[in-house]
Formats: structure tokens, sequence, C-alpha cells
């Protein structure tokens, strides 16, 4: 059994920035000041501020980069063949890093030394996910598999403590929804309910009223649960409902000072919002690109946030402090997956520089004659382009293929792109609709290093979904 499906949105919201446009002056009046902004963090219990430390940001095709006092270095390069999408990165309290995968689990302590706490036996056993490091004895996870469970670490060995089994209710196919540890117990969400353990004891929890599966979050040691459209913090035996930013995107990133930031749909911007106290919202301001990839709050009340194009940082009250294109920071050449920051996050962020650009060329043909398809509008997309569409921005380049289906790209930048190529009208190759057009371009593989133009070569398009066997 499988429950219903529910919206994919987000509904009840904070009210707008707390700011009023003043009338208009007299003449003879001077001009009245800009109203300063809200600021949520003002609406929440201040906390003892952390020190500073780095920021780690995990880099499709490059591996884990560190960001600290202004400079930037890879200390995690990828292995060759590995997925940065298929890789959790969780920071401990120590400033140590995390990351699990399908070989096991790795740590990295802050003096940078590496050591493997898991190892799968072959390409056998689940991966560990959704890790909650308490400490170097006191970690806890989720196995990736169906029969899942969950598992924890006590600085010797894991030890799977209690399987979906155990969570019965109304789904025979019980999925995983969401893991927390607060308040001296651990929390989990399933699709058949809710559950708090401690040592050997579980019991059900009633979720929030109104709810259906649940998400957590933790919150200075306590447990936050939402569906998408309500929020509810626990406060001993009840749920408190929370004011958290509408949007369609039912992403959200929680910091410890006190400040939620949730993604606006269409653009890379975020909602911001105290966490708990009911106050002002404040939109910050937007970074280049169409959306917002991965987000984290650091202890500084500033938001890290990754996008189609870059990555950048806003403050707590939603102006933009930084922000670095792809190819403007060493190593960062494409697609961020995750970032972790320790503590504050570094004092000083690091300087931009100009990235490289290729020009880009390539040939339209067709599958089934090989023909050239003149006319066929041709667009680079960040990656990826949904439904076809690709969003202005900064890297979104368009043309027409000659007659030769001879394309050209000017000054495209490090990324990872999608090509999509749209036919003109009255092709025959092209009219069915079990055909594919589209193609893929990341600068940082598939272009020289050493030169300024990137040859595509011949790209076939109007193709099967399925193409037939090599000869």
């Amino acid at each position: 059994m499988s429950p219903a499906g529910g919206r994919d949105g987000d509904a009840g919201a904070l009210a707008g920035p707390q700011s009023v446009a003043p009338a208009a002056p007299a003449a003879s009046e001077p001009a009245a000041a800009e109203q300063p902004r809200c600021r949520p963090l003002a609406s929440e219990p201040a906390i003892a501020a952390p020190g500073s430390g780095p920021a780690y940001v995990l880099v499709d095709a490059v591996g884990v980069l560190r960001i600290d006092d202004g400079a930037v270095t890879t200390v995690l390069p990828l292995a060759k063949g590995v997925d940065a999408g298929d890789l959790e990165m969780t920071a401990g309290p120590d400033g140590s890093l995390w990351l699990s995968g399908w070989d096991g689990v790795d740590v990295m302590t802050p003096d940078g030394r590496t050591r493997k706490v898991h190892r799968r036996r072959g390409d056998s056993g689940p991966r560990y996910e959704h890790l909650i490091v308490g400490a170097d004895n006191d970690v806890w996870a989720v196995t990736s598999d169906i029969e899942w469970q969950v598992v924890h670490y006590d600085g010797a060995r894991w030890r799977p403590l209690r399987d979906r089994r155990q969570f019965a209710g109304k789904y025979d196919d019980n999925k995983f929804a969401g893991l927390a540890v607060a308040a001296g117990a651990v929390w989990v969400a399933s699709w058949n309910g809710m559950w708090r353990g401690v040592g050997r004891d579980w019991q059900p929890v009633e979720p929030p009223p109104g709810t259906g599966i649940l998400s957590l979050w933790t919150y200075r040691d306590r447990v936050i649960a939402g569906d998408g459209e309500r929020w509810f913090l626990r406060e001993g035996d009840s749920w408190q409902a929370l004011a958290w930013p509408s949007t369609l995107n039912v992403r959200r990133a929680v910091g410890e000072v006190g400040l939620v930031a949730a993604p606006e749909h269409g653009k890379a911007a975020v909602q911001l919002a105290a966490a708990t106290a009911a106050g002002c919202t404040v939109a910050s301001e937007p970074l280049a690109g169409s959306r917002i990839a991965e987000m984290t709050v650091d202890g500084a009340g500033r938001v890290w946030l990754a996008t189609d194009v870059g990555l950048g940082v806003v403050g707590g009250d939603g102006r933009k402090l930084a922000e670095w294109p792809f190819g403007s920071l060493p190593g960062l050449s494409g697609r961020v997956t995750q970032i972790a920051v320790i503590g504050a996050g570094p004092s000083r962020l690091p300087s931009g520089r100009p990235g490289k650009t290729w020009e880009v060329v390539g040939r339209l043909k067709t599958f089934k004659q090989a023909r050239p398809l003149a006319g066929a509008a041709v667009e680079l997309c960040p990656s990826p382009a949904g439904d076809d569409r690709c969003p202005a921005g900064p890297s979104t380049r368009s043309a027409t293929a000659a007659v030769d289906g001879s394309f050209r790209f000017a000054d495209v930048p490090l990324g990872d792109y999608s090509i999509v190529v749209r036919p003109p009208a009255g092709q025959e190759e092209c009219t069915s609709p079990f055909t594919v057009h589209g193609h893929w371009l990341k600068p940082a593989g598939d272009c020289p290093a050493d030169g300024p133009r990137c040859d595509l070569g011949e790209l076939t398009s109007c193709r099967p979904f399925e193409m037939p066997p090599p000869h």
C-alpha cells in the first residue's frame, strides 16, 4: 500500500517585510531616508556566538573544497567515476567532516587527516544516509535499502537498532521520511507515523494535528516536524505551530542562530524568517541564476547558497554578501551538491577571479538520414532545463543552426549545461513524439583547458529514446 499523493507546495506564511514606503516628500522637505530592513534574527533569543570555521563545498567531478580565511583549496578530491550526487556530507560538532557514499563512510578531522569508519563489502550492502553526528562515538544514520534500518555508530562499530517492520502501521511498504536526535531521544518519521526512542524503549508519538508524512529538523535540541504546508516545534508533550515562509519549494535550512531560509520558486533567492518567533519575513537579494540547488545557515546567521550557475552568501537581513560564478574560485567548476559550514564560518570570504570562457561550436544532424538539421533553434541552458524550458540567466545562450547544421555559442563559462534542440517545423524525421534532441555539456571535462575553442563535433538529434546497439 502507498499513501495518496499530496501537493508539493507550501501553505501559510508570515507577513511580508515590516517596512512601509513613505509618502513622497513635499518639495521643500528633504527626501526621507530609506527604511531599514527588518531583521528576522532580532526576534529569536540570542545564543553564544560560535567561533569561526571553514565552509566545505562538494563540487561534482572535483571533490570537497575548503573555504577558509579568504583561501580555497580542494581537500578531498573525488575518485574517478564517483558522482558527487551519491555522497552525503555532514559536519560534526568538533569540526570534523563526514562523507557517506557507496564505498562507505569517511571522516576528515579538522587537521585534514582522513579515516574510514565504515566500508561496504564489495558491491553489496546499503549506503548509510541522513547521518547525524553528535560526537566521534555517537553517530546515527538510516540505511538506504528497501528494508531500511536505523543504525548507530559507537566509535567501534555500527549497530542496527530498529528496522522498518518495527514501525508498523497503515502502509505495508512503509517508507522512511525523517530522522532527528534531540531532547535525549531519537525521532523517526515514516509513512506510518512518528516514533521516539530512548535506549531500547520506542514509543509512537502523536503527530501534529492535520499533518501528513513528516520531515524532521532539529533546532536548539528541539524537534521540528513539517509536511510541506505546516511546521511545528515540539514543546514538552505538545506541538507549537510555527510561521515559516511559504514558497513552492518545500526545502528548508534552519540555523541554530534562529534563522530559517526557504528558496523561492523560479529564482535564485530565499525567504528569511525567525525559526520560532513570529516576526518579519525578508526576501533576499537575488543571486545570478534561476534556482537554489543547495543551502545552509552558518553560525553567524549567513545563508550559503548554491545556484545553477555558482555559489553565494547572503546575510541574515537578505543582503548579498558575496557571489562566485562557476570558474571564479579554484575548483568551483560546476554543480555544487552540498554545503557544510563549521561554526560561524569563514571570517574572511575569498575574492573571485574572472573565469575561463570558450567559444562552443558544433554541428547538428538527424539520426535516420544523417542530414544537417538546418534552421533548428539551439539553446545552452544551466542544467537541468525543466520541460525543455531554458531559464534566462548569465550563462544562457541561443543560436540558430545554419544550412550545414552548425551553431556557435560565445563566451561560455564553466558550469553544467543542457543543449536544448528544437527542430524546425516540417522535419519529418523529427515529428515522432518518441525522439529526443538534447545533449549535455560540461566544459571542465568536455573542452580543452588550454584553448579558447570547444568543438563538440557532430551531435545527433531526432534520435529514438533507445538507441540501437552498435554494429
